[in-house]
């Protein structure tokens, strides 16, 4: 999270800057403004030895599997059209990644009649229009955060359905009857495939000095993300 937030920041300099990532163990994130607290069971998270983090972005909480894929794009959101624009445009473009290298055959979900908001539940439960389905399952779903005019735009791409796994640490039942079986391919094929489509698009391998860069700015907002009070602040 704090080398997403560096990158949202090296986005004022004009760089556009696409990441891919894994996640070291099995990762619970919060929404920026998620009551983490009211809605999920932070003893049995500690007992079962699930790492959480609350992120930068908004919406709802993700299951973050160390087999699953991460995307994070940062750059002027006036490059893509705006806030909304950017979300439809950046799905498209994951959409056709998957669809081209890997022959996933993915849509793109309509907007829903009602909107779930930051009502208790999980990020992958309900789409709420533009996220990247496979067999009517959402396989990618994205948060954003603009700040003076940079956007950051990061989601989860789940190879399997995570319902289950965040499902048991809600702090109200709920029901966990529909499954939804299909598999992705490896982390590892995925991120090809991705980064083949933006190499193929025009874009560049990110130079050492920028990762580097990258790396020292994050140092300023790490302690923030490792502090469990801004984890479970609300």
């Amino acid at each position: 999270m704090a080398l997403d937030e560096a990158a949202l920041a090296l986005a004022a300099e004009g760089v556009h800057l696409l990441r891919l990532y894994q996640w070291s163990t099995e990762t619970v994130s919060f929404g920026a403004n998620e009551a983490a607290a009211r809605h999920w069971d932070r003893d049995r998270l500690a007992r079962d030895g699930i790492h959480c983090v609350r992120r930068p972005t908004g919406g709802r909480a993700v299951w973050h599997a160390a087999d699953d894929l991460t995307y994070a794009w940062t750059g002027p959101v006036a490059a893509l059209g705006g806030v909304h624009s950017a979300y439809a445009e950046l799905h498209r473009r994951l959409a056709h990644a998957l669809d081209s290298a890997l022959s996933l055959a993915p849509t793109l979900a309509p907007k829903p009649a009602r909107l779930p908001g930051l009502a208790p539940g999980a990020c992958f439960d309900v789409p709420v229009g533009g996220e990247v389905m496979i067999h009517a399952r959402k396989v990618i779903g994205s948060a954003q955060l603009v700040r003076h005019g940079m956007l950051l735009q990061h989601g989860a791409i789940a190879r399997s359905d995570r319902t289950a796994s965040l499902g048991r640490y809600r702090t109200a039942p709920v029901d966990l009857s529909v499954a939804r079986h299909s598999s992705l391919p490896a982390a590892d094929r995925l991120g090809a495939a991705i980064a083949a489509a933006w190499l193929g698009a025009g874009a560049t391998p990110a130079p050492p000095e920028l990762t580097s860069r990258l790396e020292t700015a994050s140092l300023q907002s790490l302690p923030r993300y490792r502090d469990t009070a801004w984890t479970w602040r609300r």
